[in-house]
């Protein structure tokens, strides 16, 4: 686990500064955004010198800005600015750690950042509702912000949002990702940056491994931040993300939210988009298309067309729904990145790596030696709802019900937002498999409730 969430931490930091879809604006990196109030201050939480800006200050309503990692800092903004402006009273700022604000070795934190936009809030917006604005690590800090200090908060939007889901997830494709951008800039003294990404990885795991301690320890302690993070920053507060646990936050928003998502993200995934969209009552899911991990530059026209109706109080524009075909039993045999959508008897799926089951009804799934995913769908029904024999197979959200839900044999399953209903076990395994759960339900003889963790499921003792 340590290892784990070391490398998704450090991974968040280098694959972000290695991406030029995290391109700063013409006038430079960590400059602000040409027009508006600098103010230079000194903030109380981690005592540092950073940069708030502002614009419209005649407005009546004002939005927040919450940044992500990098050191764009509030210039990742420069392109809806000009727009909110208009009508919003506009306030953004440098997080401590990151573009002009002061960099230390410090535990910076979704919860301590949280503090810092509450000062900022408290002094330069005052007691008037606003917006509430995150991308990217920015979109962790305002869920916290808006569990924390839910007051005055008119409306929460939540932008290519990483991590979330169980810091255990084998499925959140940062790990293949963000070594695959490892900076030699940002990599941690400790490791050989003219390596490759797995031997970078290596030499991260075994470091860790030689100091045997929990994560919040080493976020904790300056010493181990600097030996196992360099004390740089941006691992820090990625490192940060991997520690914060929103299980029993969620739920309990009552905030108008939207969610918003590159199709083409690939450091944090769609899949954490639908799961947000899923699990926060009420919130809207809108994807820009042709757009990966920030799509106010990426796409700005489509980033407006989805932000403006929502702050104008307007229905977010949504894909047109279509109707559910039935295709009875199906197979796939060897073919990769298939889509199964609508109404299915039976599908069996060997050797169909890529394969996505997206809005589907399936009396029976069969997966073998596939790695697939499923989004909103229901399971089964029957004897055995999900059959799964060597598979990886990552769902997010719908329903998986049968006698025996799941069946798995030397299979890998993450689950987030999803219910499993069982009249027997919600989990048998022949062959031990692993299953890892996102604030997700389980009802079956054995267990009721939340199902929240990581489970080795063995031979004879059924989940």
């Amino acid at each position: 686990m340590t290892a784990r969430s070391l490398l998704f931490a450090a991974g968040i930091a280098s694959a972000w500064l290695a991406s030029p879809a995290a391109a700063a604006p013409p006038d430079g990196v960590g400059q602000g955004i040409p027009g508006m109030q600098v103010h230079r201050i000194r903030e109380p939480v981690y005592q540092s010198e950073t940069y708030v800006y502002e614009a419209g200050r005649d407005k009546s309503r004002s939005i927040v800005l919450v940044h992500g990692l990098g050191d764009e800092g509030a210039s990742s903004f420069y392109t809806i600015v000009p727009w909110l402006r208009e009508h919003y009273h506009v306030v953004t700022f440098e997080l401590p750690g990151f573009a002009r604000a002061t960099k230390a070795n410090l535990a910076y934190s979704p919860t301590g950042y949280a503090m810092f936009v509450k000062y900022v809030v408290d002094k330069y917006v005052g007691q008037r509702p606003f917006v509430l604005l995150g991308h990217s690590m920015g979109g962790v800090i305002a869920l916290r912000y808006a569990a924390t200090f839910p007051a005055g908060i008119e409306k929460l939007v939540l932008v290519d949002t990483p991590g979330i889901v169980h810091r255990a997830s084998f499925s959140s494709q940062f790990l293949t990702h963000l070594l695959s951008n490892y900076t030699r800039d940002y990599v941690p003294p400790v490791v050989n940056t003219q390596g490759k990404a797995n031997g970078i990885a290596q030499q991260l795991v075994t470091r860790l491994e030689q100091f045997n301690l929990d994560p919040e320890i080493v976020h904790a302690s300056p010493q181990l931040r600097t030996k196992v993070l360099g004390g740089n920053p941006l691992a820090i507060a990625g490192y940060g993300i991997v520690l914060e646990d929103f299980s029993n936050v969620l739920p309990s928003l009552k905030v108008p939210t939207l969610v918003i998502w590159g199709a083409n993200d690939t450091l944090a995934p769609p899949r954490t988009g639908r799961f947000l969209a899923t699990t926060i009552p009420g919130a809207q899911l809108a994807v820009i298309a042709s757009a990966g991990h920030v799509p106010m530059i990426e796409n700005p026209q489509a980033f407006r067309s989805t932000l403006e109706p929502f702050l104008n109080g307007e229905p977010v524009p949504a894909p047109a729904a279509t109707p559910m075909r039935r295709h009875g039993n199906v197979r796939c045999q060897g073919k990769h990145n298939q889509v199964f959508e609508g109404e299915y008897e039976e599908l069996i799926l060997r050797q169909c790596d890529g394969a996505q089951i997206r809005n589907a009804r399936i009396g029976m799934l069969r997966v073998f030696d596939s790695a697939i995913t499923i989004d909103q769908s229901q399971i089964g029904g029957g004897e055995i709802g999900l059959h799964a024999h060597n598979a990886t197979i990552v769902i997010t959200g719908g329903i998986i019900t049968g006698e025996t839900a799941i069946y798995a044999l030397n299979s890998r399953l993450d689950v987030a937002a999803t219910r499993i209903r069982a009249g027997h076990s919600a989990m048998t395994a022949p062959v031990a498999s692993s299953l890892i759960a996102t604030m997700s339900e389980i009802e079956s003889p054995r267990q009721r409730g939340a199902l929240h963790g990581a489970f080795n499921v063995v031979p004879g003792k059924p989940l």
